[in-house]
């Protein structure tokens, strides 16, 4: 069931009951509906309409429905009536009655309206559903339902008062609702819209027309036609004709009918009602009626203060807000007045009434903010309070719709200026909305053409008072709301007269606008200027200089501001020009300034619609300090920069025009900016101060970032006009000497990232277009092979030049480098014929580093005065950052060399090696120097590398091979000439003619002939770089010289090795000696050169350093090539002679360095032979090498002889030979070391191996004579030389022999040399190492001393090494001895050793050690045998070798000569058996005891060696007899004090005074003379003294003259058992004892039998004078053990037979004495006198116990008394053997 028939059936039930019994019809009547009800139940479901109901469509057929209803109302009762109303409504709401029954519905209800409100309103509720369910109600039906409405009205219940209007105004309005449901359905069916006015009225229409004039007759006073009304109220009646005519004014335009009532009716009516006194409530709805001219006319003139009250004023105003917000309305009165001619110009008089309202009403109030306290200010919660808010200037219900308001109400000051506010809003609104959509199509049709033209005049009539009222309005106090307001009304009336095409009012509008985006007192009295049209000083560009200033914040509404520029900016962009474009991009400058700098604030809080993207609001302080810069900036200002962000990433929507003049607007702002800083003070170099010195432009910046983003169309423009614009500015801007520099590197920033992306972006594959884009950069670097710089003027290029000599072109020049740099990392595979073009650039910086550096130099040598001043302008040269163009330059060459090799062509590729060759020449950056060098050396690799692929690619005739190929194949028609024989190391011209030659080689297609061409150009620029001032970049050319050499000389020809020869490397050579002369200067000696070269860093030690690699690179690069170069025949010979020659100059005349680099080369390259790879020298090295060698030996010769020479002692004295003529050897000194030394006598073994065969005895001798000279070589210390240096230098050497002295001992004592088949080699031989054992005595010379030390001196306190610093050569000495006896011993037999000198040699140089003794120098601590013992060891063993050798050629050699060999040898004893030297107080007594063993050992082989030779026929008997002296002389037993002091007398005894013996025969010829006490030496022998006492003759046994006490008078010798050993030597020479050579024993008797009798003579006597002189007194010990001694040995000798027959004389007339002398005992006989007189003396000494007593107390016990009976029993059996041989015992 539905709900419509469950709530009748409800409420029938209820009728049913309350009608049963007083109106049973109603009964009746209700239980037939329910029982239709029920009917309609049980019934099938019937098709209804959509969403009907089936029983409310069964019901509607009859009135059955109704009937118990309308019944129940009739009666009237209170029950019944409640009851029924209801039921009606609902069935009318469900179309439940027929339509025909609405009447009869109507007037049921008419006869209810005087019931209960509750009924009353019931009622009114039932009208309402009925008029919109019942469409075709019409005519009286309608006028009924309405004339009930207006009935109910008339009631004095004020809810059912107001509920009847409210449905009256509904009604009215529902019927005019259907007149145009009406006309829109015949629209539709028509197509077409019918604003004609002429459409017929339909039945609606009819109903309105009759209702909208009954309307019009009520209001004016008349009664009703229509709906049979006499009166109404007015007010009510101009609402309802103002609710008509405000909903549907459309039927007004569309039906005549209608539109005559406007004129004739409403018109009329209203001009009457004005005509009189209005009050309040009247004017209120008189407002909301009229439109028309007159009308608006007249509003107009109500707007004047003076003209109407206030409240009339405001009503006027809220109609025009109405009229403002219909934008169609505006565009009538336009068409209706405006656009007419001579008709009153409503919409413009509208416009300015407005302003004037807004500027005129009270600019007092608006332009000056309320008062505030300073407690207030203070006040936490305090806001900045404002003269027009829009909460204070509204009211809450406008006037006009305060219907029910009799009087005025209360209307704020404000009021009436908000509402002008709010009209000039919404008529900017209309334009917009108008005009927006009609410009925003891409074409316009041609029916839309007169609405933009209507557009376009509305515009113009507008636009001065809403500039007007705007530009007033931004700088009044009002609050954020309606500055909201404002700025939106900005942003829209500018973009609408913009697009309108409107140039100068949109102009004004920016400027305006422009202004209110900054702080207004940052324009000061710049406004007037920019409205005079200045374009170089505007209102923006001030504030950028003032917003510098203190104070100055941007606030939130310039914020807002600003947006509305940016949003203008954004819609305009079609239209605007490069002028207005300027003007905006100036003001967001000049805003970004401020932000960016934290001049950012707000004095009054924000309101969401001031600020839309802020989600917080926050209140700030009246007084706002500009914030930190680096602090967090606020939301809205992050978000104005992203709208102005937006605003320029636009333009990659703009057409080509449009972005061209926002291009140029940009760049003009460029330059206007940089115009503004750079008036700032500078500073001395012509830079801005510190405080500009970072600053950026926001222009710039922008630029940047719109080229970037349409760099794609820039380079695809046809004409790329506007790309040769946006670069021609960008260099222009920063040459411009006024540009910060921040702003000029900003600038160049913004080019480099430009011309990447280009780069990036474009088709490189046409090469215009690649030429085009890297053009600019030689127009950014100034670079004089530029085109444009050939084309300009004079003028033009005298402004490059004084550009390019500012301080900052440097920076330009840099971000060109960096630009360079990026493309070549993100572009370089692509580019093709834009090389040369980069490579020219790179060079151009390098080239010109190096140009200004050499230009530099002289001026830096000859200017002392003060510096000129100048500021402006100055020489980068001079500059901390011009060198650093050098270090950004090059990564780019780097980055090609090591990517992009294989895209470059022959040509650039040799533009790359002169590249690399002047970055190599730069001294800016050493490191760069070094790279440069390095890749100089990949690009040979790389080289070679191409041209091996062309080799395999085709093999080309050998004739074009320049470097390659083979020798016979090689002619004239290769780019190398080779040089004639003639050839300098100066300048060749033929190295020229190939230079030129092969870079015209490069201009041929690619070939093998190119890359030949191009690695000799490389070779030349590496050959040049090897001689650079700087030590590691010449240095590290060299090596990488040489390496490349290395490893591809084995494929050059004969004649590119002759090139390179006579065109490279000699020259190089030549280059680095003159490099080297002129940057240390002249160095007269070589010790001065060592100590100005000491430092590490010093230049001569710098290219000593360079040398040293020259010379082994040279040297390796003749040994690895040595079987091709030789081919070279004479050419080749030269160069070893010439290259050898260079070694012995830098040899001699360098630094240790450089001395031992040279020696080592000339070691690499003798060595060759042994070193050669394979083991076999090539045939053709073979036969030239003894000529090579021969050059080597005499270059080593000459080294030798030069490091001699140039000794220190050799350069300080004119003659000073290292042995002088007093036979000292002296040291030499000098810079060599030891090192040097030491492989210098290495080269010889190896030049030796090959020159053997021509090697003669004037070598050896040289060799041997160097040798020994360098032996002598002391290093002198080098100033700072390091500990390792100084050892290597200072060898200890007394255990060890240094290497240098064991080389040479090596050499010339080894097998090396061949000294056995050249005649006279041992002699030398033998000589050379037995002068090397006198080396330990050699000392350094003393040039200051005036006289040489005499030989004497020397022999007896010799200056040895120890004191001073140098070799000991103690090891060596040794050493030398052990090689002596071996080679003595291997050439003995060789006649010429004695002959010529050789031995004595020998002999002398061995006797200097021996005869030192003691003042040799200390042994090591290894071998601690002194060297006089080794050296007596040796001598010996050379003394046995060399007289048993002498014997064979005897017979040969003169007299003089053997008897000039014995007396060395007897000198040599002489030394050691008789030293002059004294042991060292530190000596020990085991030490002591040691020495005197050894003398003795020695002695006894003299004995057993020497005497047996001596003793021989041909010896002279005076060399026998001096060396028996010595002998005798070393058996002395004491010495006296006056011996000591040089006092000795001869004592003597007479020759006959051996009993009887006649002295007929003479001494030896000549070797000794008589005397009266016997023999005297000759001053050479060592002479025996004698005691003499007193001062009377001798022989006296006491006397007074002693000056010495008795027992002190005798002093003991140290060798005591050596001195009993040459006593019991004497005595056993004489004795029989040995027979082995009879003849030979017999004459070494002959000789020294006298000598033995006269010691045996002199001990005798002297005991006896002494023993007289002593008395009681004993004897010193040694006195007795002497005598004791000697009389021992007389009772035992037997004397060789006659063998002192000759010595004491033969006496032919005493036979018997002749016997007796020639028996054994021949010598008792002798000395028999002596003999008694001792006995005389002893038996007188112990005559009485009592001497013997004191004697032996005196003595220590009875040591002298048994000494004495020893002598006794001695004597006695002397005396008794005598008598023996005389029979008598």
């Amino acid at each position: 069931m539905s709900v419509l028939a469950s709530f009748l059936q409800n409420e029938l039930i209820t009728l049913s009951s309350e009608a049963k019994r007083k109106n049973p019809e109603i009964k009746e009547a209700a239980e037939r509906l329910l029982y239709i009800l029920r009917a309609l139940k049980e019934r099938p479901n019937v098709d209804v309409a959509e969403g009907g109901d089936p029983v409310a469509w069964e019901l509607a057929k009859s009135d059955e429905a109704l009937k118990p209803f309308i019944m129940a109302c009739e009666t009237k009762n209170a029950k019944l009536v409640p009851i029924a109303v209801p039921c009606i409504q609902r069935l009318i709401t469900h179309q439940a009655i027929p339509e025909g029954s609405v009447m009869l519905v109507l007037k049921t209800l008419s006869d209810l309206i005087n019931s209960s409100m509750e009924l009353q309103l019931k009622i009114l509720q039932t009208i309402i559903p009925l008029l919109s369910n019942y469409r075709q109600i019409h005519g009286e039906v309608l006028a009924e339902a309405l004339l009930l409405c207006f009935r109910l009205q008339e009631t004095k219940s004020a809810v059912v008062n107001n509920t009847a209007a409210a449905t009256v105004r509904q009604m009215v309005t529902s019927v005019f609702e259907k007149v145009a449901a009406e006309n829109e359905k015949l629209d539709a069916v028509a197509g077409s819209v019918n604003v004609s006015g002429k459409r017929p009225l339909s039945s609606s229409g009819q109903d309105a027309y009759l209702l909208f004039k009954d309307l019009c007759l009520l209001t004016g006073g008349e009664p009703a036609a229509f709906l049979s009304l006499q009166a109404l109220p007015k007010t009510f009646g101009l609402e309802l004709l103002e609710a008509v005519i405000a909903h549907h004014p459309r039927l007004f335009r569309e039906h005549v009918e209608l539109s005559n009532l406007m004129k004739e009716r409403v018109c009329p009516l209203i001009i009457k009602s004005f005509s009189e006194r209005v009050d309040f409530p009247l004017a209120c709805r008189l407002m909301r009626v009229m439109e028309c001219e007159i009308f608006l006319s007249m509003f107009c003139r109500h707007l004047e203060p003076d003209h109407a009250p206030l409240w009339h004023r405001v009503l006027v105003m809220e109609v025009y807000k109405s009229l403002c917000a219909d934008s169609e309305l505006l565009r009538f009165i336009y068409r209706s007045y405006d656009e007419k001619e001579h008709t009153t110009k409503v919409f413009h008089e509208m416009i300015t009434a407005v302003r004037r309202i807004i500027v005129a009403e009270n600019p007092a109030l608006l332009l000056h903010p309320p008062h505030v306290t300073a407690a207030e200010a203070a006040d936490a919660d305090f806001e900045e309070p404002h003269s027009l808010t829009a909460s204070g200037a509204q009211m809450k219900l406008q006037c006009l719709d305060q219907l029910d308001k009799a009087e005025p109400p209360v209307i704020p000051e404000t009021y009436i200026i908000f509402l002008a506010i709010q009209c000039m809003n919404s008529t900017v609104e209309s334009e917009a909305q108008f005009a927006m959509p009609l410009l925003a199509e891409a074409s316009t049709p041609t029916e839309q053409r007169d609405d933009i033209i209507l557009a376009i005049e509305m515009a113009n009539a507008s636009w001065a008072g809403i500039l007007t009222a705007l530009s007033f309005l931004v700088t009044s106090s009002v609050d954020d709301d309606v500055f909201a307001m404002v700025i939106r009304a900005y942003q829209s009336i500018t973009c609408v007269i913009g697009l309108l095409g409107l140039t100068s009012h949109r102009d004004a509008f920016l400027a305006s606008l422009s202004k209110s985006c900054l702080p207004q007192h940052t324009f000061a009295a710049d406004i007037g200027a920019y409205e005079k049209g200045s374009s170089n000083h505007t209102p923006q560009l001030s504030a950028l200089q003032n917003a510098r200033g203190i104070g100055i914040v941007l606030t939130d509404r310039n914020v807002l501001c600003l947006r509305a520029l940016i949003y203008v900016a954004q819609c305009l962009t079609p239209v605007l020009e490069d002028k207005a474009w300027y003007l905006i991009l100036e003001t967001l400058q000049v805003a970004d300034k401020l932000i960016t700098t934290g001049k950012t604030g707000r004095k009054e809080q924000s309101s969401m619609s001031l600020l839309g993207d802020l989600k917080d609001s926050r209140m700030r302080s009246g007084s706002v300090a500009a914030p930190n810069p680096g602090a967090q900036m606020d939301n809205q200002f992050v978000t104005l920069l992203l709208f102005s962000k937006k605003l320029f990433e636009g333009s990659v929507v703009m057409d080509d025009r449009n972005l061209f003049e926002f291009l140029r607007a940009l760049c003009r702002l460029c330059r206007t900016s940089t115009a503004g800083t750079s008036t700032a003070p500078t500073g001395p170099s012509g830079s801005t101060k510190e405080s500009n010195s970072n600053e950026r432009s926001f222009a710039v910046g922008k630029l940047h970032d719109v080229a970037l983003l349409n760099v794609g169309r820039l380079i695809k423009n046809t004409d790329l006009a506007m790309w040769d614009f946006l670069i021609g500015e960008l260099v222009d801007m920063a040459h411009n000497p006024g540009c910060p520099g921040s702003i000029r590197i900003q600038l160049c920033q913004t080019f480099s990232d430009l011309l990447l992306a280009a780069v990036q972006v474009a088709d490189l594959q046409d090469p215009a277009i690649e030429l085009k884009l890297l053009e600019p950069l030689r127009r950014l670097m100034l670079n004089e092979a530029s085109a444009a710089s050939v084309a300009s003027p004079s003028g033009d290029s005298e402004d490059r030049e004084k550009i390019a000599k500012t301080l900052w072109f440097v920076d330009i020049q840099k971000s060109g480098l960096e630009t360079i740099n990026r493309i070549l990392q993100t572009s370089g595979q692509h580019l093709s014929v834009g090389w040369p073009l980069i490579l020219e650039v790179i060079r151009a910086i390098v080239t010109s580093r190096i140009r200004k550096q050499r230009l530099a130099e002289p001026k830096l040598a000859n200017e002392s005065g003060p510096d000129t001043p100048n500021q402006a302008v100055a020489d980068p040269a001079t500059t901390s950052k011009a060198p650093g163009l050098v270090r950004v330059a090059f990564p780019c060459l780097q980055l090609i060399c090591t990517d992009f090799l294989s895209l470059l062509n022959p040509t650039v590729l040799h533009q790359c090696i002169e590249a690399l060759g002047s970055f190599g020449a730069q001294a800016d950056d050493l490191n760069i120097s070094l790279t440069a060098i390095g890749l100089l050396w990949s690009m040979s690799d790389f080289v070679l590398t191409k041209r091996q692929d062309l080799e395999e690619e085709k093999v080309e005739p050998p004739e074009a091979n320049l470097m390659y190929g083979d020798k016979e194949t090689s002619g004239s028609d290769g780019l190398l000439v080779p040089p004639t024989p003639e050839i300098s190391l100066s300048a060749n011209v033929s190295i020229k003619r190939s230079a030129s030659a092969c870079i015209a080689k490069l201009k041929e297609p690619l070939s093998k002939q190119t890359m030949d061409a191009l690695w000799m150009l490389l070779l030349n620029h590496l050959s040049q770089l090897c001689s650079d001032p700087r030590p590691e970049v010449r240095n590290s050319a060299n090596q990488t010289l040489f390496r490349t050499l290395s490893m591809n000389g084995a494929k050059l020809t004969m004649e590119a090795w002759e090139q390179c020869i006579w065109g490279v490397l000699f020259p190089l050579l030549e280059r680095v000696q003159l490099s080297s002369d002129g940057e240390i200067g002249s160095r007269p000696t070589a010790s001065t050169e060592l100590l100005n070269s000491s430092l590490r860093t010093s230049p001569s030690k710098q290219w000593d350093e360079t040398k040293t690699i020259t010379l082994s690179g040279i040297s390796k690069c003749l040994y690895d090539f040595l079987p091709v170069l030789v081919d070279l025949g004479d050419a080749f010979d030269r160069a070893w002679t010439l290259f050898l020659d260079y070694v012995k100059a830098w040899c001699l005349g360098g630094s240790p360095e450089v001395s031992f680099a040279a020696v080592k080369s000339l070691r690499s390259l003798v060595q060759y032979p042994k070193t050669v790879p394979g083991g076999v020298v090539p045939e053709n090295v073979q036969r030239h090498l003894v000529k090579l060698m021969r050059v080597a030996w005499d270059v080593w010769a000459g080294i030798g002889a030069g490091i001699v020479a140039g000794a220190d002692e050799n350069v300080s004295q004119a003659s000073a030979p290292s042995e002088q003529e007093d036979g000292q050897l002296y040291t030499l000194h000098g810079f060599f070391t030891q090192d040097t030394l030491t492989a210098y006598v290495s080269v010889f073994a190896d030049i030796y191996s090959v020159i053997k065969e021509t090697f003669g005895l004037f070598e050896i001798r040289t060799l041997f004579d160097t040798l020994s000279q360098l032996l002598l070589y002391h290093t002198n210390p080098q100033p700072g030389a390091t500990a390792s240096r100084i050892r290597s230098d200072y060898i200890n050497d007394l255990d060890n022999a240094t290497p240098l002295q064991l080389a040479t001992l090596d050499l010339i004592a080894g097998v090396t040399l061949g000294i056995d088949a050249i005649p006279g080699a041992p002699e030398i031989t033998i000589t050379t190492i037995a002068s090397f054992t006198r080396f330990p005595f050699a000392r350094r010379l003393d040039p200051s001393a005036s006289a040489r030390p005499s030989t004497a001196d020397k022999v007896l306190s010799p200056v040895t090494a120890e004191k001073e610093r140098g070799f000991t050569y103690m090891a060596l000495a040794k050493k030398s001895m052990q090689h002596l006896v071996e080679i003595f011993d291997r050439y003995s037999s060789i006649k010429a050793v004695y002959s010529s000198g050789p031995f004595e040699v020998v002999v002398e140089s061995l006797g200097v050690p021996m005869k030192a003794k003691y003042d040799c120098p200390p042994p090591g601590t290894k071998d601690t045998t002194p060297l006089w013992r080794s050296t007596a060891t040796t001598y010996m063993t050379i003394v046995r070798i060399g007289l048993g050798a002498l014997n064979g050629f005897v017979a040969d050699l003169p007299l003089d000569v053997l008897t000039g060999i014995y007396m060395k040898v007897l000198d040599t004893f002489e030394g050691i058996l008789l030293p002059t030297s004294e042991p060292p107080a530190t000596i020990s007594i085991e030490e002591l005891s040691a020495d005197e063993a050894f003398d003795i050992s020695l002695l006894t082989t003299i004995e057993s060696d020497v005497f047996p030779h001596f003793g021989q026929a041909h010896v002279p008997e005076v060399v026998l007899l001096r060396l028996v002296r010595m002998i005798g002389a070393g058996a002395r037993r004491y010495t006296t004090p006056l011996e000591s002091v040089g006092y000795s007398d001869q004592q003597s005894t007479p020759r006959d005074s051996v009993g009887g013996v006649g002295a007929s025969s003479s001494p030896p010829s000549g070797d000794f003379r008589g005397s009266a006490n016997g023999l005297n030496f000759s001053s050479s022998a060592v002479d025996i003294p004698v005691k003499v006492r007193g001062g009377g003759g001798g022989g006296g046994l006491s006397g007074s003259g002693d000056s010495y006490p008795l027992g002190s008078d005798v002093t003991s010798v140290t060798r005591e058992q050596f001195a009993i050993t040459c006593l019991h030597t004497i005595f056993e020479l004489c004795s029989a004892v040995k027979e082995d050579d009879a003849a030979t024993r017999f004459r070494i008797a002959e000789v020294v039998g006298p000598v033995m009798l006269d010691k045996c003579k002199h001990v005798m006597q002297s005991y006896v004078t002494d023993r007289q002189a002593y008395g009681r007194l004993p004897l010193p010990r040694v006195r007795n053990e002497e005598i004791v001694l000697v009389m021992q040995h007389l009772q035992k000798l037997d004397m060789r037979p006659s063998v002192l027959v000759r010595y004491l004389g033969e006496d032919k007339m005493h036979p018997l004495r002749s016997h007796i002398l020639a028996g054994k005992s021949a010598h008792l006989f002798a000395l028999y006198p002596a003999l008694c007189d001792l006995m005389g003396v002893v038996a007188a000494r112990t005559g009485g116990t009592s001497t013997v007593g004191v004697g032996a107390t005196a003595d220590g016990g009875g040591a002298g008394a048994a000494d004495e009976t020893t002598v006794v029993e001695a004597a006695r059996a002397c005396l008794a053997r005598v008598g023996r041989d005389l029979g008598i015992e």
